[in-house]
C-alpha cells in the first residue's frame, strides 16, 4: 500500500518538476535583467569603468545585454526554440566574461559558468521530455543523451567549488561523495535529491546565509535567492531525468534489460518445446 502510494506520488510529482523547474532556472536570468533595468545608471557606469571606456558605451552594452537576455528568456519559456534561447544566453555570458572576468580567479568563473550551463542543459532535456514522443526522432536520441551527460558533468562543478571553499571536514567528505556519484551517474536520481539537501544546508543554514540575507540592497538579495533557485532547479530536473544512457545507471539498466530479454526468450523456448 505504501509503495503504491509513493509510486503514485512520484508519477504526479515528476511532470510538475519537469514543467516548473525551468522557471526556477530562468528566475536567475530574469533577476539579472531586473537588477540591470532598475539600476541602469549604476550598472552602465560600473561596466564602463571596468572596460575603461566612455560611459555611453557602458550603457549601450547594458542595454544590449538586457535585450539579449529578455529574448533568450522568451525563446526558452515561451516557445519550442529553447536551443536558440540557450545559445543566446551563452553568447551573452561569453561576451560578459571576456569583458569583465578577473583573470586571477578564472577557474572560479569557469566552474560557476559550468554550473549555469548544466542547469540550462537540464532545462532543455526537461522540455524535450515533456513533448510528444512522436517528435523525438526528429531531435535525435543521441542529442538528448548528450544533454544529460553534459548537464550532469557541468552540475558536478558545484562540488568542486564547495571543496575549494575549505568547508568543515564532514561537508568536504559529502562533497567528494556527491561529486563521484553524480559525475559517474551512479544512483544519480537519489544523489541529486541529496544534493538539494546539501545545497540548502550550504546556502541557507550554514555561515553562507549572509550571501542571501546580508545585503542592504533588496534586489541583490533577491538575485542571490534566484541563483539558489537556479541550482535547485537544475538538480531537481536531474533527479527526475536521471544520468542518461552514458552513466553507470544507464549501463546497469541496459544490462538488466538484456538479461530480461534473455530470460523471456528461454521461457518462450521452453514453452515451445513443451
Amino acid at each position: 500500500m505504501v509503495v503504491k502510494l509513493i509510486k503514485g506520488l512520484k508519477r504526479e510529482i515528476r511532470p510538475c518538476v519537469l514543467k516548473y523547474m525551468p522557471y526556477f532556472v530562468m528566475s536567475y536570468y530574469f533577476m539579472e535583467v531586473l537588477y540591470s533595468v532598475v539600476n541602469t545608471p549604476l550598472v552602465g557606469r560600473e561596466r564602463a569603468i571596468v572596460m575603461d571606456v566612455n560611459e555611453v558605451f557602458g550603457h549601450f552594452y547594458t542595454t544590449f545585454d538586457v535585450l539579449l537576455t529578455i529574448g533568450a528568456i522568451f525563446l526558452i519559456l515561451g516557445t519550442r526554440m529553447e536551443a536558440s534561447g540557450v545559445t543566446l544566453l551563452l553568447i551573452g555570458r561569453v561576451v560578459h566574461r571576456l569583458f569583465f572576468s578577473i583573470w586571477t580567479i578564472f577557474f572560479y568563473f569557469l566552474f560557476t559558468d559550468s554550473l549555469d550551463v548544466g542547469s540550462l542543459l537540464m532545462l532543455m532535456a526537461a522540455k524535450i521530455t515533456l513533448r510528444d514522443q512522436n517528435e523525438w526522432p526528429q531531435m535525435g536520441e543521441s542529442r538528448y543523451q548528450m544533454m544529460l551527460l553534459g548537464g550532469r558533468l557541468c552540475l558536478s562543478s558545484l562540488f568542486i567549488m564547495w571543496l575549494d571553499e575549505g568547508m568543515e571536514t564532514f561537508f568536504s567528505i559529502v562533497s567528494i561523495g556527491l561529486l563521484l556519484f553524480i559525475s559517474l551517474g551512479f544512483h544519480c536520481k537519489l544523489f541529486a535529491y541529496l544534493t538539494v539537501v546539501a545545497l540548502l544546508y550550504h546556502d541557507v543554514f550554514s555561515n553562507h546565509w549572509s550571501m542571501l540575507w546580508g545585503w542592504n540592497d533588496t534586489l541583490l538579495s533577491m538575485q542571490y535567492f534566484s541563483l539558489l533557485f537556479c541550482k535547485i532547479g537544475g538538480f531537481l530536473m536531474l533527479s527526475e531525468l536521471g544520468g542518461g544512457k552514458w552513466s553507470i545507471d544507464g549501463f546497469r539498466n541496459r544490462k538488466a534489460v538484456k538479461w530480461e530479454k534473455k530470460g523471456n526468450y528461454r521461457i518462450i523456448k521452453s514453452q515451445a518445446a513443451a
